[in-house]
């Protein structure tokens, strides 16, 4: 119902029939000039929001040029048809030819910024309307509330609608530092040569021979450490000692707190006689003569609320093109916003990262990037702070495995951090939910601390911090914020490895003999040969309950692998049916729960899920593992690719003759997340799905109502072939996301307090994420930073120390140089940071 229906006459005027304020051809302007030309986006994100565009259409394709921008890809009608595509929304826009059809359309693209100023006026107008609307809404409302909240209200709703997001929102500071001065002024009336842009430190300078372009910095710290002053003074010494232009982006203090801050540290004079206008006549000589001096440094301020990343490149690149920029500083990482949705914060504060190391390296100039460190460095009796203290990092134990993408077999980050491994191939996730190949440049040790072990209702287990992310439906989470029940992405499958070593079939048999008998032994003086190789794989050296399969094992060829297992699961397990005949069990049994594991990662090459579980031991025996063949297709692949040998091969062919059944009659299951299927029971509603899809139930999707089980949506999962179908038909990126992936979504079980040990990191190029013990986990921050720099004062914790004045710059990571700790003076007096060095 509309206004006009609740409140007759409320709206009446002479605008009440029509259409909103828009202007289209326009927004075609606009989006044909993105196409055409990199300037033209930078013009337009300066005063665009994907909202401001009248037309659905519209939007998704600026999103699209953005997203492109974002990542330094290009973007024209082909690449932006393709990204549309992989949306699942091109055909929602028009097509490609539509694409075509705007760039046609513009009549320059040198005019961008002016269409995009009408685009936004416009957008304005809209929300003036919404808003005029709502406060009618508000005076008629018989709520009886208070009139002055009333009045707020309608006062809120005109301010949301005047706020700006201006383009040019950096200002010279020379254009600052007169309504500085007269803040000061209204207060009184009340009473050696690098290559690198330097940072005013000498030890630091030295030590890394300046900051470089194409470096991301990362200046992390506790709260009230002084990381922004920090920040400041290295742009001071780049654009006011050195002449070189800098830009500093403060989500957090205004244009004129920075100013004063550096006037303050430039001129000596104490920041409080600042504030509080008790500032002396030597002290107003020596801010005369400062402002002289710095009033046309090239250093730009911008303090706009609320910035995304891509306002903060557009205006970089401006800036670049107009004073040749040398140096970025953004305070601080954690208080930027990304402009749209996001699964996490987890995910956004990645994204952010990723995208300034892009920024530095497009722009050719180093991006400081402020971080807050989290509570890590109070839990410690120094309270120095380490690396593992980034607030958006976690970490694992020394016995994580990682799975490598070139042997297929696992290893541990322990192994990997004694050996000095580098640049291992390993399998990350990449934005489609699919493996790729990616490099674990380094694993790091990031300190003692707490762990945890998280069980999923698989069997899986991984230790782990409690800040560690792990992909859930919703996002990147970390362990701490996960809850019994919640899904947990783990691999569907495993690709197969960079290269194979083909064994000989009887080897591979004997091996599987072995495995499956724990009291195989070999006659050394009638088989040498057979035990030189069994002792070779470590295989006879372990003990039963400690055997695992050997490395070499994990790249043979695929039929191999089947051969193998077929003959361990024969000795060591079984196929039956159950008493009802309508479904059966495969699994297996080992004292060695490693060796299970193994089996199961095999299995993953075959596209195999599986669960393992602990039984119960009897009479003081060791426990044995039971790994078990999970629903009806993992069942199918394994009898139909794998197969069994001897007593369980008539059991095997029945077992498969009654799972081919329920896949047909629509019954079989996958674990779907609940808000998959609440996400699927919205857009199949009968308003809106098509009509091929209306009618169906979540369970019948695929299968028809006519199912055994359509109808019974509460107690189902729809599976992901018959989601691929219900996304075809919808046009659903969200659905063919999930129907065609790599991932499985595993429910947590359990996460348990494990003690206090060493835990580890590491850096994974590219994918930010890597497979652990079978499930996907994210890593921290600082893999994408060249440098890494914690700030550390003892004074702020120990107020007696013998340091008082002193603080630490400790250079946690230096990509391309030595580590150290630089000692500094610092003079909070004068809001700065200076060098204690003698040639100073």
């Amino acid at each position: 119902m509309s206004i006009q229906e609740l409140f007759p006459g409320a709206l009446d005027g002479p605008g009440d029939d029509r259409l909103p304020p828009q202007d289209v051809h326009a927004e075609q302007s606009v989006l044909g000039s993105m196409l055409l030309s990199k300037d033209a986006i930078a013009d337009a994100v300066e005063v665009l929001r994907g909202v401001d565009f009248y037309r659905p259409a519209h939007e998704s394709i600026y999103e699209a040029i953005l997203d492109l921008y974002g990542r330094g890809e290009p973007a024209d009608a082909v690449t932006v048809a393709d990204e549309l595509t992989k949306r699942g929304a091109l055909a929602r826009v028009g097509g490609g030819a539509f694409l075509h059809q705007l760039i046609s359309s513009v009549p320059t693209a040198a005019n961008a910024g002016y269409y995009a100023h009408i685009v936004a006026e416009r957008a304005v107008l809209r929300r003036l309307v919404e808003a005029g609307t709502r406060i009618v809404q508000l005076g008629y409302a018989q709520s009886g509330g208070d009139v002055e909240d009333i009045v707020n209200a309608a006062q809120a709703e005109v301010y949301s609608v005047s706020d700006k997001r201006g383009g040019e929102d950096y200002t010279k500071l020379g254009d600052i530092l007169e309504l500085t001065v007269d803040e000061i002024e209204v207060a009184s009336g009340k009473s050696g040569e690098m290559t690198g842009v330097p940072t005013g430190f000498t030890d630091l300078d030295a030590l890394t021979n300046g900051l470089h372009p194409g470096q991301m910095i990362v200046l992390a710290a506790r709260p009230a450490m002084g990381k922004s002053t920090l920040g400041l003074d290295i742009a001071r010494s780049a654009a006011i000692k050195h002449n070189q232009a800098a830009v500093v982006f403060s989500l957090e203090m205004s244009k004129t707190e920075i100013t004063m801050r550096l006037l303050s540290a430039e001129a000596q004079i104490q920041l409080q006689h600042m504030r509080k206008g008790t500032m002396r006549e030597d002290d107003w000589q020596r801010l005369a003569k400062t402002m002289g001096r710095v009033s046309d440094a090239p250093l730009f301020i911008d303090d706009s609320p609320n910035m995304s990343l891509m306002e903060i490149r557009a205006k970089c690149r401006r800036l670049k093109q107009r004073h040749n920029l040398k140096l970025v500083v953004i305070d601080y990482l954690q208080l930027m916003s990304s402009g749209k949705r996001v699964e996490s914060r987890q995910q956004e504060v990645s994204e952010f990262s990723r995208a300034l190391k892009l920024l530095a390296k497009e722009l050719e100039v180093p991006v400081i990037a402020i971080s807050q460190l989290n509570r890590g460095p109070e839990q410690r009796t120094d309270k120095r702070p380490q690396m593992s203290d980034l607030r958006e990092s976690g970490c694992l134990t020394a016995d994580t495995r990682v799975l490598r993408a070139d042997t297929g077999a696992e290893t541990t980050l322990g192994t990997l951090y004694a050996a000095g491994a580098r640049d291992v191939p390993v399998w990350a996730l990449d934005d489609t939910l699919r493996y790729v190949r990616r490099p674990m440049t380094h694993v790091f040790p990031t300190g003692v601390r707490p762990v945890f072990r998280l069980t999923l209702e698989s069997g899986k287990e991984i230790r782990a911090t409690a800040n560690h992310p792990f992909l859930t439906y919703a996002g990147w989470s970390p362990l701490g914020e996960l809850r019994t029940g919640t899904r947990v992405a783990v691999p569907r499958h495993v690709p197969a490895p960079a290269f194979f070593e083909p064994w000989e079939d009887p080897r591979v048999i004997l091996l599987a003999q072995v495995l499956s008998d724990p009291a195989y032994t070999v006659d050394r003086k009638r088989a040498n040969v057979i035990g030189d190789w069994l002792d070779s794989l470590g295989v006879l050296s372990a003990k039963p309950h400690k055997r695992r399969l050997p490395k070499a094992l994990f790249h043979v060829s695929k039929p191999q692998i089947a051969l193998f297992i077929s003959h361990l699961w024969s000795l060591s397990g079984s196929a039956s049916v159950a008493k009802s005949g309508d479904r059966g069990r495969i699994r297996m049994e080992s004292s060695s729960r490693r060796l299970v594991e193994d089996v199961s990662l095999l299995l993953l090459r075959f596209g195999i899920s599986t669960r393992l579980t602990e039984t119960e031991p009897a009479g003081g025996a060791r426990a044995a593992y039971r790994l078990e063949v999970s629903g009806e297709d993992s069942q199918r692949r394994f009898l139909q690719e794998i197969g069994l040998h001897g007593e369980s091969r008539k059991a095997a062919k029945r077992l498969l003759e009654i799972v081919r059944a329920v896949e047909e009659a629509g019954a079989g299951t996958a674990a779907v997340p609940p808000r998959v299927v609440e996400a699927m029971r919205r857009v199949m509603s009968v308003s809106a799905a098509p009509r091929p899809v209306q009618g169906m139930g979540v369970a019948g999707v695929g299968a028809g109502a006519a199912g055994p089980h359509a109808g019974a949506a509460s107690d189902r999962r729809a599976a992901g072939e018959p989601l691929r179908e219900v996304a075809a038909v919808l046009d659903s990126a969200d659905m063919d996301l999930y129907a065609v992936n790599d991932v499985l979504w595993d429910p947590v079980v359990s996460i348990e307090a494990d003690g206090v040990e060493e835990v580890f990191d590491a850096t994974v190029l590219g994918g930010h994420n890597f497979v652990a013990n079978g499930i996907a986990v994210h890593n921290s921050i600082e893999q994408d930073a060249d440098m890494v720099i914690l700030l550390h004062r003892e004074e702020a914790y120990e107020k007696e120390t013998q340091r008082a004045g002193e603080a630490d710059l400790i250079v946690a990571k230096h990509r391309n140089g030595p580590t150290d700790t630089i000692v500094v003076a610092f003079q909070g007096h004068y809001s700065r940071f200076t060098n204690m060095a003698q040639q100073f």
